[in-house]
């Protein structure tokens, strides 16, 4: 019954997305770090190929620190952000982050374990934007998977669904290390 749940899942997961969250809601253990790199997919109109370098760090228990790098041909997208357990499978991530414009970012995440070394992860993503004339507030859908592959390694495929305009969507998976 759970591979009947999955493989639409990830069916879904890769006609929409965006590559900004490639979290789950728990945080990193203290005195831990994780580095991980994810190929996107901006679902924008001319559907463009980013890579995103990701890095957190466990502050303490309960709190973790993020860094998010992304390229987009000649633009660059950068963002950190500091992530607060308020749950045992759910945390809120709040940080700023530059594409061109300015922003400020919150993240709510929720984890739903499906077995051993799988969990699904989504929640809702949203950036405001400091933009001329006016402030712009996006919102995305994040849904995505993360499979443990080895205790220190795991696949993260999500995907962003935006749900306000001009918000796009953004595929993405790749590897998070744990050291």
């Amino acid at each position: 019954m759970k591979k009947l749940f999955i493989i639409p899942l990830l069916v879904i997961l890769t006609q929409f997305s965006f590559g900004q969250v490639f979290n789950t809601g728990q945080t990193l253990k203290a005195k831990t770090f994780s580095v991980g790199f994810e190929p996107a997919v901006l679902i924008n109109g001319s559907n463009e190929f980013m890579l995103f370098l990701h890095g957190g760090y466990g502050l303490r228990s309960g709190i973790d620190f993020g860094l998010n790098v992304g390229v987009l041909g000649p633009e660059t997208y950068i963002g950190a952000d500091v992530e607060f357990a308020i749950a045992k499978r759910i945390s809120l991530a709040v940080g700023a982050h530059d594409f061109g414009v300015f922003g400020l970012d919150g993240t709510l995440n929720f984890t739903i374990p499906i077995k051993s070394g799988v969990r699904l992860f989504s929640g809702l993503d949203l950036d405001v934007n400091f933009t001329e004339p006016e402030t712009q507030f996006l919102l995305w859908l994040p849904v995505g998977l993360d499979i443990g592959i080895k205790k220190n390694m795991s696949f993260i495929l999500e995907a962003e669904i935006g749900l306000t305009d001009p918000a796009y969507h953004l595929i993405g998976g790749g590897l998070n290390f744990y050291f």
